[in-house]
């Protein structure tokens, strides 16, 4: 569909274009891919978008790196491990977008380039849960970063990684249980609902424990399986640090 399309189609759902809030957490260690990424979000082709990022460094040189570059940024508290990190940024990030009256916001990871239309292409969907996917993980292991079920194991509920190909290649629209936040559109609605959080106990990141809220509320989360979008994932730089 091209854009003009995509345009009338989208006033034509919603009356008018939906306030868009776009960002993620970030951190010094993602400044190796800033400036592509940083082009990329202010060149959007939606007409009705803000940028937000919240830097979650030890100190100030990468938010105020990110500002002069034009692109409001949020300064949250430094853990030593990245879950509790990310968690708190990506609150400060819900916390604006709800203060702010945005409609939707999009998840757009610090190390992943969408296309320039991805707010278009997620939002004539008119889910509550929609995103793109991309592969995940060490190279020689990397996935889809996509779970279709739940699975019980050891008495914890925990997402588990489907035959994504099979699945992928049969269906356009995929429901899934767990998508990514690396490129994810979330309606209003949700993020009033859901406040992220992480277990000092459990492993996992704030980002699935959103997915399994979700889940809980009855909230569907959706896969644009056409929207493959590059990762350029450091792997070796978070080994270790996932506390």
């Amino acid at each position: 569909m091209r854009l003009e399309e995509m345009h009338n189609k989208i006033k034509e759902m919603y009356g008018e274009f939906p306030r868009v809030l776009v960002g993620c957490p970030t951190n010094v260690r993602k400044e190796y891919i800033f400036e592509r990424y940083a082009e990329r979000l202010k060149n959007l082709t939606y007409p009705n978008y803000e940028i937000v990022l919240a830097d979650n460094s030890r100190l100030d040189d990468f938010k105020n790196k990110i500002e002069s570059n034009g692109i409001k940024c949020l300064k949250t508290g430094w853990y030593e491990g990245s879950r509790a990190r990310i968690c708190e940024a990506r609150n400060a990030i819900r916390n604006y977008f709800l203060e702010n009256k945005f409609d939707f916001y999009l998840s757009v990871e610090a190390d992943v380039i969408p296309p320039e239309d991805i707010i278009e292409k997620l939002l004539i969907w008119n889910k509550d849960i929609v995103g793109g996917w991309y592969y995940i993980g060490n190279p020689g292991i990397s996935r889809p970063c996509i779970a279709s079920e739940w699975k019980e194991i050891g008495g914890e509920k925990e997402a588990q990684a489907p035959p994504a190909q099979v699945l992928m290649a049969r269906n356009r629209l995929m429901k899934v249980f767990l998508g990514s936040m690396g490129i994810m559109m979330i309606k209003r609605k949700v993020l009033e609902d859901i406040k992220f959080k992480v277990y000092e106990k459990l492993h996992h990141h704030d980002d699935t424990w959103f997915f399994f809220d979700a889940e809980s509320k009855g909230y569907e989360v959706w896969i644009d399986t056409d929207l493959l979008i590059p990762h350029f994932q450091q792997y070796d730089q978070w080994k270790g640090d996932i506390k």
